[in-house]
This record gives C-alpha cells, sequence and structure tokens, in this order.
C-alpha cells in the first residue's frame, strides 16, 4: 500500500540550481589559489591577464586531487540537474516531450565528458591530450545547447501564461546565451589565426566558463520564484512545483 501524498515527505530541490552554480566557481577558483601559492602558476586575475587556463591551475600538487574530487560531484549535480529541469517543465505543462527528452540527454551528455576531461586531466601524452581536449569541448558546447533549449522553453511557456518570472531572469538568460555565442564565434580565429595567443585564449576560457555557471544562477531564481520539490513515498518519488 502507498502512503498518501500528505503524509510523503516533501524536499525542496531549489539547492539543486544554486549547487551548480556555486560549486564549480568554488572548486576552480580554490584549485587556481592553492596552484599559486605552490608555485606552479603565477598570481594574477586570470578574467583580465589570462596568466594560467583553468585546465593549468588543477594539474599540480593539491590542486590536482581537490580539482577532480571536486568536479566529478559536479558533474553529477549536473545531470541530476537536467533530468529536474525536465521534470519541471512538464509538471508546468510543457507537452513538448521531444524537446524536453533532448534537453535531458543533452546536458547527462555534457556531464559525462566534464567528467571524461576531469579524469585525464594531468596525464601526459597525446592520447590523453586528445581526450581532455574532446572532454571540455563537447561539455562546453552540449552545455551550451541544452542552455538554449531550457530558455526557449521557458520562453514558450511564458508566453502561454503558465509560468510567470520577474522580467531580468530570462532577460539575464537571454543575455549569457548571446554573449556565449559571440565569445565562442570570438575564439574561433584566436585559435586559428593569432600566434602569440595563449593568454587571451586562457582570457575566453575563464570568461566563457564563469557565464556559463552563471546561466543556472537564474534558473536557481526561476525554481525559487516557480517552487520545485520531490516528494518522496514508499515505492517512489514525484516532483512537484
Amino acid at each position: 500500500m502507498t502512503q498518501p501524498d500528505n503524509q510523503a515527505r516533501r524536499y525542496n530541490l531549489v539547492w539543486l540550481a544554486l549547487a551548480v552554480f556555486v560549486v564549480p566557481l568554488v572548486v576552480v577558483h580554490v584549485a587556481y589559489l592553492a596552484s599559486v601559492i605552490g608555485g606552479y602558476v603565477p598570481l594574477c586575475n586570470p578574467y583580465v591577464d589570462g596568466c594560467a587556463s583553468i585546465s593549468a591551475s588543477g594539474r599540480h600538487g593539491f590542486s590536482y586531487v581537490f580539482f577532480k574530487l571536486g568536479m566529478i560531484p559536479v558533474a553529477v549535480l549536473l545531470a541530476l540537474f537536467w533530468i529536474a529541469c525536465r521534470q519541471w517543465l512538464l509538471l508546468l505543462g510543457d507537452e513538448n516531450r521531444f524537446l524536453l527528452a533532448a534537453i535531458v540527454i543533452i546536458g547527462v551528455i555534457s556531464a559525462v565528458f566534464l567528467v571524461l576531461y576531469t579524469i585525464y586531466l594531468g596525464s601526459r601524452g597525446d592520447f590523453y591530450r586528445f581526450m581532455r581536449r574532446t572532454g571540455v569541448m563537447v561539455y562546453f558546447a552540449f552545455s551550451y545547447l541544452a542552455q538554449m533549449l531550457l530558455l526557449a522553453r521557458i520562453q514558450r511557456l511564458r508566453m502561454a501564461g503558465r509560468l510567470v518570472l520577474p522580467a531580468y531572469i530570462p532577460q539575464g538568460k537571454m543575455a549569457l546565451v548571446c554573449g556565449l555565442f559571440v565569445i565562442g564565434l570570438a575564439s574561433i580565429p584566436v585559435s586559428n589565426f593569432m600566434v602569440d595567443k595563449d593568454r587571451l585564449e586562457n582570457v575566453i576560457e575563464w570568461t566563457f566558463s564563469l557565464m556559463m555557471v552563471s546561466y543556472y544562477f537564474f534558473t536557481w531564481r526561476a525554481w525559487r520564484h516557480s517552487g520545485l520539490f520531490v516528494h518522496f513515498r514508499p515505492l517512489g518519488f514525484r516532483l512537484r512545483p
């Protein structure tokens, strides 16, 4: 016999979107500072000076272990985040199950490749370099695609009157998605035609990463405004807005 809904335990899932915003920021910046203290990278503002890449920040000493122990759980949280996004949209009345499934699949793939990148970070050799590069490129590309799809579904629900949000939430998401697109385009000539490109590539990498995780901040605000809860029962659970 299943337990009635009013006896089920109710947990707020809003923290999940906040976690995928805060935790990677903490992990990356702590790893960078630890690498500075250890003498592995110079001290600077990497968003402006580009003196070190994110990968270099998590490649040596304490940072090597800390980065891996931090980013693999982040990937797990990201996979759960995209699954929760699908349920949230469903419960708000989104009937396009194909696109909702695509959001989950693309988002989970991005999380898997983040794990791949993290595992091979710090390993030497052409094969490991290829795996790191593939991992980070697929992670960024698929995360961006999932973010665009989520924004499109949110806008559709707002137009249908099924979701009411403060204007700054969709506007913030739109600004980030457009900004990421511009930075992504700008990185192409930098990577392929510039000779002394390392510092500028590092600036682009840090800025792109910051903007990408900032998208989850606005998702957190959207979830907090509309509410997202999971109801556990003896034979399973279900999500509710």
